[in-house]
């Protein structure tokens, strides 16, 4: 099949005086019939390369290592457990409640029969206090964009109000200790606002059972900035509510709403750091990174949460290593620390006081812990580059941790192995990087790669265990991640290291991990791929377009790449705090010098490409793939440039396991065709 011809329009904005080409601008509206016509085209073109025998051999691989069994943590709740459970053949996760720890799992919420094409998914499940209702919310299509249910967990029935437009965000409820009500965030109702904004305008309400939610309450977000992300928690009585305010990610405010009074009173605002407010019985405590790169605890009295921060007792002092989060139970507090990207569990009683050891494995990290501050059982999983989910008990009666739950694990750990690499980026700084291949691997410098790396929004690449990468990694193929700076491995300094006027040290970050990846002899440019997700998306388009010869075969799944006009679709418009603000031009002229879609030129050529998109992606707009898709096609003369897109889905969260499998087999046969693994 011929590639898709694609038109070209001339169109130049005069931005700061500065002028920018945008011949694809076209290519923006998604609901215009040329458009989707493009869209079909692409995908055939995509499918006529990669619709093949390999690909269908991958697909089986996966749809039998992802018909594994996933659960989550329990939850105990006043003698109940709540949990999820995605058994053999489901799409999608179900929501469960057991009586007691060996009791008989009962249903409450199936996605799987809502639908027959399983588009719909749970997003997100709040049990009340009491253990009487459990909120949960649902959407379609992977739109992330929930309808909030309340089921009267006794009756296994719902009561009749429902809640619409609500964020997708399970700490956006806080439930009052009786269950007759509850906090909750919610965007704006349909037709409100503009649908390129109804991402945005995030607004704290009330909702008392039984009542009609159209009479809810408004609590907090009356003329605020409609950028608002808001997350709240609430005092054990349930006298105080507190709300969470940021609109990047490097700060946030704190505002207590007193139920008593009915007012809200400010309580941390205009301190540039980022905290958290835990409620214990008879504290409050602060998780914060003030003054304190890798954060640290503070406390104070709950009659005397308004005094200044500085005024605060220290609960628990800033380490050597990243203090990554905070649970607590009704008498311990647990702090998970990542000592060089890795987990580590320091357990404390209310005085501060530490407690015995929390055992974890080699290399791993703790996905979740489950902890309730009326109940003293909690539970905690961790995951490993060679292991899944195990799950660990904290028995109260004899204060010991027991295996609870253990995942299918669908390859023998013994013949894998993982390291971890230090290596130089272009600054002098030192940067990790995690390798993971099968044991006696010949380092022959021609080892089928894949490089992933993300670097944005202080989020940290920590151990994981991947089943989309099962097929690669047995067959020969190495894995890499590379922990670049823009994330939160390493506190507030490394991300902020890797944002705005230095986010060029990201990119310089991951072309140091594939420069490490070579001279190693690992693999060679012939035989190296890189892979990001989301913002590791604009990563990989950045870095192909920066040193187009160091690799053979790039693919950006739902990336970013026209970096002038971001911020102009949907909920983007938060991350100028990451990127810069193109409206400014000291902002707009460092933009321009490393955003993928401005920077490709013409007589270059570039690596093999595949990005993959959705069409109901409302986090970052298939617009991005699109217009880089266009551009490169009328660049390349020999190497393949892919767009996939994905029909009824959307940015990632509650996109079915079918889709799941059908994605990543196109990529591992990209990655597999380009670099030469043997199939």
């Amino acid at each position: 099949m011929q590639m898709p011809q694609t038109k070209k329009v001339d169109v130049v904005d005069k931005i700061q005086g500065i002028p920018v080409a945008d011949p694809y601008r076209w290519l923006e509206n998604g609901d215009d019939e040329d458009v989707k016509k493009w869209v079909a085209e692409q995908n055939q073109y995509t499918d006529s390369f990669l619709r093949n025998e390999y690909q269908k051999k991958f697909s089986d691989e996966l749809t039998k290592d992802f018909n594994a069994v996933e659960f989550s943590n329990l939850l105990p709740v006043k003698g109940r457990y709540f949990f999820t459970e995605r058994r053999h053949g489901e799409d999608h996760a179900v929501l469960y409640m057991k009586d007691d720890l060996k009791g008989i799992p009962t249903k409450l919420i199936d996605p799987n029969e809502l639908r027959k094409d399983h588009a719909i998914s749970l997003d997100y499940w709040k049990p009340g206090w009491a253990g009487t209702y459990v909120a949960y919310g649902l959407s379609e299509g992977g739109d992330e964009m929930s309808t909030l249910y309340i089921m009267d967990i006794n009756k296994k029935e719902n009561l009749q109000e429902e809640i619409v437009n609500f964020n997708c965000n399970p700490l956006a409820i806080q439930w009052l200790p009786d269950d007759s009500g509850f906090f909750y965030t919610r965007n704006p109702r349909p037709g409100m606002v503009s649908k390129n904004e109804e991402r945005l305008h995030v607004k704290v309400y009330f909702h008392e059972l039984g009542s009609n939610p159209d009479d809810d309450a408004l609590i907090f977000g009356a003329g605020r900035p409609k950028e608002d992300k808001i997350n709240l928690t609430s005092s054990i009585d349930g006298r105080h509510v507190a709300i969470h305010v940021s609109d990047g990610w490097t700060e946030n405010e704190i505002y207590i709403y007193d139920r008593e009074q009915a007012k809200v009173i400010p309580m941390i605002v205009g301190i540039p750091a980022k905290s958290r407010l835990i409620f214990l019985s008879d504290k409050a405590l602060l998780f914060t990174n003030y003054k304190a790169n890798n954060y640290r605890i503070l406390s104070t009295e709950l009659d005397n949460l308004f005094r200044p921060v500085d005024e605060w007792n220290e609960f628990f002092p800033e380490k050597e290593n990243l203090l990554a989060s905070v649970a607590a139970s009704e008498d311990r507090v647990l702090l998970e620390y990542r000592v060089n990207t890795c987990s580590e569990i320091v357990m404390l009683d209310y005085s501060g006081r530490e407690l015995e050891n929390v055992p974890l494995p080699e290399y791993s990290h703790v996905t979740a812990i489950t902890a309730s501050r009326t109940e003293k059982e909690f539970f905690y999983s961790v995951v490993s580059f060679t292991a899944p989910r195990v799950t660990f008990r904290f028995n109260p009666e004899n204060h010991q941790f027991e295996i609870y739950r253990t995942a299918d694990n669908p390859i023998n750990p013994d013949e894998y192995e993982v390291r971890q690499e230090w290596y130089t980026s272009k600054d002098g700084t030192n940067i990790p990087m995690f390798i993971v291949h099968k044991k006696g691997l010949l380092l022959n410098g021609i080892n089928p790669t894949i490089l992933f790396g993300y670097g944005g929004l202080n989020i940290s690449q920590t151990p994981d265990f991947n089943r989309g990468l099962v097929p690669w990694i047995e067959r020969g193929g190495i894995f890499a991640v590379a922990n670049i700076r823009g994330g939160g491995e390493f506190g507030e300094a490394w991300h902020k290291n890797g944002i705005k006027e230095n986010k060029q040290n990201s990119f310089d970050d991951f072309i140091s991990a594939a420069e490490h990846l070579i001279s190693r002899n690992y693999t060679n440019a012939q035989h190296l791929g890189i892979h990001g997700i989301s913002f590791g998306g604009l990563l990989v388009s950045a870095v192909a377009v920066q040193k187009p010869n160091l690799f053979k075969a790039v693919c950006a799944r739902v990336p970013l790449t026209d970096m002038v006009r971001f911020p102009r679709f949907g909920m983007a418009i938060r991350w100028i705090h990451e990127y810069g603000n193109p409206e400014i031009k000291e902002d707009l002229e460092r933009i321009l010098t490393w955003s993928p879609y401005h920077n490709v030129k013409n007589d270059v050529e570039y690596p093999n490409m595949l990005f993959i998109t959705a069409d109901k992606d409302t986090r970052v707009d298939p617009m991005h793939s699109r217009k880089v898709t266009a551009l490169l096609q009328s660049v390349n003369k020999e190497n393949k440039i892919l767009l996939f897109t994905e029909m009824d889905a959307g940015h990632g969260s509650g996109k079915p396991v079918s889709k799941i499998v059908e994605s990543q087999s196109l990529v591992l046969t990209f990655f597999a065709e380009e670099l030469d693994l043997h199939i």
